[in-house]
């Protein structure tokens, strides 16, 4: 694996009662000879689960309670628990290529982050603007200029972490937006990013998650943390941002009215509109929606 051993990669995935966990485990074992999970359950539901992969499966698999229902302090309790320099985040209900380790280490080229690729996997009984517009998948836009990332595939050096004192952000463990926060702390302080498109995980899309509510819920959450995210790190492009985005959210609401009758591309538009108010409210109201809350 490009100068590292399977050794010197963990593999860590936060959970929290997901059934998909064995099949996201299954499909790294014969990539890495270490994986750890994180169970973010009170009640520990996850530990059975880790039991019998570690007993059945080729790579050794290690439970770590992290009982808060908070995914900051789960992916924490990783970067605690993780004992080799570099860390590999895999989500639990993911499914990874089987040449997804080797392709994402194959890209570090000196970098403190890789950041590969999340297939989303519409099945059959979607609505079809789900597949066409893909709002699920999770790509790199701009791999020549990368400030924004996500955990949903990552691989870290967690020395440059250490040395840094770079957490994820307890305060957005029920909101989402920890890993948008962690990231941009990481190329603060330094660290380059690097892109690594060919290093695929696949995520089934849920019907809960195909749908127009929870499109619209996760692109207006995404706006808040991208407010906050400025608030912290760029205090310039912050005062600007009551302007801009109340100015983009009408133009995109105006622009999803006048193409009504093509209702994928409307969707498109209302969609992006709901980002940019998203950002708005929070310059109004610096509060983000508890999108993760676990019941």
């Amino acid at each position: 694996m490009d100068g590292l051993a399977p050794d010197d990669v963990t593999v860590c995935i936060c959970t929290y009662r997901r059934a998909t966990l064995v099949q996201a485990i299954q499909s790294v074992a014969t990539q890495c000879r270490h994986v750890v999970v994180i169970d973010n359950d009170a009640a520990g539901s996850a530990r059975s689960l880790v039991a019998w992969c570690d007993e059945h499966l080729p790579c050794a698999v290690t439970y770590v309670h992290a009982p808060d229902r908070n995914i900051s302090v789960a992916r924490n309790a990783a970067l605690d628990a993780t004992p080799t320099r570099w860390l590999a985040f895999l989500d639990d209900d993911e499914v990874a290529a089987h040449d997804w380790l080797e392709r994402l280490v194959a890209g570090r080229d000196g970098q403190a982050v890789v950041i590969g690729q999340v297939v989303a996997v519409y099945g059959e009984g979607l609505p079809g603007w789900a597949p066409s517009l893909d709002f699920h998948s999770n790509r790199i836009a701009d791999a020549g200029r990368i400030d924004n990332a996500y955990t949903s595939n990552a691989l870290i050096d967690l020395d440059f972490v250490r040395r840094h004192q770079i957490r994820f952000a307890v305060e957005c463990g029920v909101t989402g937006g920890e890993d948008t926060l962690f990231f941009r702390s990481i190329t603060t302080a330094g660290g380059g990013m690097a892109y690594r498109p060919d290093s695929i995980v696949y995520e089934d899309v849920t019907p809960g998650r195909a749908t127009l509510s929870w499109v619209m819920r996760r692109k207006f959450r995404s706006g808040q943390t991208h407010a906050l995210m400025l608030s912290r790190f760029d205090k310039r492009a912050r005062a600007r941002l009551p302007l801009t985005s109340t100015a983009k959210a009408v133009y995109s609401a105006l622009r999803a009215a006048l193409v009504l009758p093509r209702p994928t591309r409307a969707i498109w538009w209302l969609a992006r509109g709901a980002l940019h108010a998203g950002a708005s409210a929070y310059c109004l109201k610096p509060r983000i929606l508890e999108e993760y809350r676990q019941a």
